[in-house]
Parts: C-alpha cells; sequence; structure tokens
C-alpha cells in the first residue's frame, strides 16, 4: 500500500487507500489527538487516477483544501479581469474585492499551516521518517525504525513544487494566454514528469529531484523531536491497523468521532 501524507505547525494527516489519519497536537494540554476518517472515489475518480494528465489533478482534487484553493484561484482570476473595466464602475470594484477576497484566503491559510515558528518543519521532518521506514518494511514500524530513517522523501510536495515550477516556465513560452487553463495543465505535466522513472531522462531528472531535496533539507524539513516522531508513528500504525481491518470496533469510532469534532479550518487543511 502507497502511504502519503501533509504536515502543518500542529500536526500532520497520513493518506490510507481508504482511511486518513490526522494527529494534532494540542498546545493547552501538551498532548496529541487522532482522528480517523474514511476517504471515498468515485467511479468518476477511479477513471482520473489512472488517466495521464488528469491523475496528477486528481492526486490533489482529493484534497478538500486544494479544492476551494482551486475555486479562489478562479476568483482570483476572474477579479484580475474585471479590474479591466473602466475606473469607478461597479464591475471594477467588484474585480478588487475577488483579487482581496483571494489574497486574504492564501494569508490564512498559510498561517494555519506554517504559522510563525518552526514546527511545521519539525512535522514535516517525522511524516517523512515515519512514511520510508514503512515502504522499506511495508508493515507497522517501531520507534528504532523511524528514527532510523530519512527525513528526505523524493515523493515530497517539495519536489513537485520544483517540477511545477520548471514546467510553469516551460509552458509559459507557448502561445497559450494566461489563466486557469493553463495552471492546470502546468500542473497535470509537472505531475507526469514528477512521476516519470529517472532513467528515462536522467539529466532533467536528477537535477530537479536534487534541487527538491536540497529545499527540504535545508529549509522545508528538520529531524523531528522524540514527542513528534512519536506521534507520526502511532499515527502510522493507526492508519495501518484501520487499512487492514484489525482496529478494533469501538476504538475506530472513537478516533471517527474526533474527525467529526474537528473545526472547519482544521478539516479544510486536510
Amino acid at each position: 500500500m502507497r502511504i502519503s501524507g501533509s504536515s502543518r505547525k500542529d500536526g500532520m494527516t497520513l493518506y490510507g487507500e481508504k482511511y486518513a489519519v490526522t494527529v494534532k497536537y494540542q498546545r493547552k494540554s501538551g498532548e496529541y489527538t487522532y482522528s480517523l476518517r474514511t476517504q471515498s472515489i468515485t467511479g468518476a475518480g477511479e477513471s482520473m487516477k489512472n488517466t495521464p494528465l488528469l491523475r496528477g489533478l486528481y492526486s490533489l482534487w482529493r484534497n478538500t483544501g486544494m479544492k476551494v484553493a482551486l475555486a479562489m484561484s478562479v476568483v482570483g482570476i476572474v477579479g484580475e479581469r474585471l479590474t479591466l473595466c473602466p475606473k469607478h464602475s461597479k464591475r471594477r470594484k467588484l474585480g478588487y474585492g475577488m483579487v482581496f477576497a483571494q489574497y486574504g484566503f492564501t494569508a490564512v491559510m498559510l498561517y494555519k499551516i506554517f504559522g510563525l515558528g518552526n514546527d511545521v518543519r519539525l512535522f514535516h521532518g517525522a511524516e517523512h521518517k515515519v512514511i520510508n521506514a514503512y515502504t522499506l518494511k511495508q508493515e507497522e514500524i517501531t520507534e528504532e525504525e523511524a528514527e532510523r530513517a530519512s527525513r528526505i522523501s523524493r515523493r515530497c510536495g517539495t519536489n513537485y513544487v520544483v517540477y511545477v515550477t520548471a514546467a510553469g516556465m516551460t509552458i509559459g513560452l507557448l502561445p497559450l494566454g494566461h489563466g486557469l487553463f493553463q495552471q492546470l495543465l502546468t500542473m497535470g505535466i509537472a505531475y507526469e514528469a514528477f512521476q516519470m522513472p529517472t532513467e528515462k531522462c536522467p539529466v532533467v531528472k536528477s537535477t530537479l529531484n536534487l534541487a527538491g531535496d536540497a529545499l527540504q533539507r535545508k529549509i522545508m524539513t528538520q529531524e523531528p523531536h522524540k514527542g513528534q516522531l512519536e506521534a507520526a508513528r502511532k499515527a502510522l500504525n493507526l492508519l495501518l491497523a484501520a487499512e487492514k481491518g484489525t482496529l478494533a470496533e469501538e476504538e475506530k469510532q472513537k478516533y471517527m468521532e474526533n474527525a467529526r469534532e474537528r473545526s472547519w479550518l482544521d478539516r479544510l487543511i486536510g
């Protein structure tokens, strides 16, 4: 089974095939809480995840926050067009309002994810370490295995952003205009290149991967504290138990209830 994850300043979410587990650090109590939720895939989703160019968008579309971010991108694009209307017109004022709404949403999301400290880097490192340890073993991991694993992951979204940047610079040279279509095309092509085996294009792939690894090592991740790593390890093992169907029904219901009690902003992030 392939496991992916996303981190933020107060915890992380690990995604399996049927379930997702979120671990959140409660600063007031100093404890970690775990929540479990199901992931549903519709028939259209099954088709998209196997279709070139669309499967990259599908991997992002499964996250509620990405859906809202895409919607806000559309709001910003439409707003930019409206700002070109004549001065003092209602459409122009509406356009500026839409642009400011997009920037405001982005600022709130960035603060919710990254905050002002280094916690997101620590949780990001813990996320990578437990996923890398699981990838080698394909079963529940121990504290020692999590500790030994690398905090650098080639599957990290940081590396994908490097590919998106490279694809955007290339596609930007083509007469496609600007807007949502170009953004979606860029993300789709970047995902295909991101998933391509290094042997097919060794020079380009190696260069982009090294750039992504350097960003992870210097900026995006940090060696986690023992408590953060242990919280990530427990979240991974909880996810595996849910996926295998070995999680006791009483525990399962407790963790799913925790998921229902999460705030709307937490649910938005993932």
